[in-house]
């Protein structure tokens, strides 16, 4: 884990690696667990950009996604396979860059 140390006391700086890890053999994909443990957590999504993934590893359509968490003030960018569920959750959620 990354650290920064100030003032003697150790700031511990990559909290999105301690997000709580999806249950396998749930009946949802583990990215659509994932991003829904961060939004309770009090992750936002930002911004979603739609792709295409190419060449011999191309695994289909999928999202970079833009979260922000306010009291943490921190921005990440995630990528998210593409599945029904997901694009639910960046309807409801009303997210930026989502047009179904």
């Amino acid at each position: 884990m990354l650290s920064t140390k100030y003032n003697d006391q150790i700031i511990n700086t990559n909290h999105w690696d301690r997000l709580q890890q999806p249950v396998h053999g749930a009946s949802q994909q583990a990215d659509t667990l994932r991003l829904l443990a961060a939004l309770d957590e009090g992750w936002q999504i930002q911004e979603a950009a739609r792709y295409l993934a190419h060449g011999s590893n191309a695994e289909g359509s999928g999202y970079l996604l833009t979260l922000y968490n306010p009291k943490r003030r921190l921005t990440r960018e995630w990528n998210a396979a593409r599945s029904e569920d997901l694009d639910a959750i960046l309807a409801f959620e009303g997210v930026p860059g989502y047009n179904g």
